[in-house]
């Protein structure tokens, strides 16, 4: 008998630490847009005032999610459907991160140049999303967007700028 509630407590011990790690691999994404919106604001950013953390990773390098198991696809679509929108990247990938940890920066950037930046979460007493990323339509003007929000799982936040927005999710696997 004391050797069943033995092998009882490891089983259930075995099992604790096997959701712990399932729970560390998350999907994260984003669908980065300009707007052409009129706006009153003035901007006098002339150069990129991004605070790069010491490192940071290309999305491409993380594990790849397929098309059909993006969840903004619907949001996508609708922005890449008006006129005012030009979407300028639709980004997802898998990453691991402990609890009570901040996880890697990752690199986000489009194929013309316009978009460059990072982001990150942190895991803690609330999950954070952190963003830092410059819009640059012409080469002597810059755009930022530099927000530390606080969030939640499977949920769509939106960041705002009166030049470009980002939608973002973040969903545990």
């Amino acid at each position: 008998m004391l050797q069943l509630i033995r092998l009882s407590v490891v089983f259930g011990l075995f099992l604790c630490v096997f959701q712990v790690c399932a729970d560390d691999s998350f999907q994260i994404e984003l669908v980065v847009f300009s707007q052409d919106m009129p706006s009153t604001e003035l901007f006098d950013q002339t150069q990129t005032r991004i605070e790069w953390p010491d490192a940071v990773l290309d999305f491409d390098v993380l594990g790849s999610v397929a098309e059909n198991a993006k969840m903004l696809k619907p949001v996508y679509d609708k922005l890449a459907a008006q006129l005012s929108y030009n979407v300028l990247v639709h980004a997802a990938w898998q990453q691991t991160l402990s609890a009570n940890a901040t996880g890697e920066a990752v690199r986000i950037r489009d194929v013309r140049g316009e978009v460059n930046g990072f982001m990150r979460i942190q895991r803690g007493e609330y999950l954070e999303l952190m963003l830092d990323l410059e819009y640059q339509p012409l080469s002597n003007q810059f755009y930022r967007l530099n927000e530390v929000r606080r969030i939640k799982f499977n949920e769509q936040h939106y960041f705002d700028h009166p030049k470009f927005g980002v939608v973002a999710i973040v969903k545990p696997l």
